[in-house]
């Protein structure tokens, strides 16, 4: 692999993790749809801190663990 296909790919990924998340994003903040702006605002910063810190701490809340 050449340094330009190595960029390009990685470019990639990039892309296509931002369109993840991105979604992920929108389509929990379209599931809030009709909450007071107040409660929105509160329940979208939360998942978002929630989402972030799955990312960063390499852990997911959801995905149950192999090993106790």
């Amino acid at each position: 692999m050449t340094v330009s296909e190595s960029q390009e790919h990685y470019k990639s990924i990039c892309y296509n993790s931002a369109y993840i998340s991105l979604t992920f994003i929108k389509e929990y903040a379209e599931a809030l749809y009709g909450k007071p702006a107040d409660e929105w605002c509160k329940l979208m910063y939360e998942e978002i801190c929630k989402y972030l810190g799955s990312l960063t701490d390499g852990t997911d809340e959801e995905r149950p663990t192999a090993h106790p």
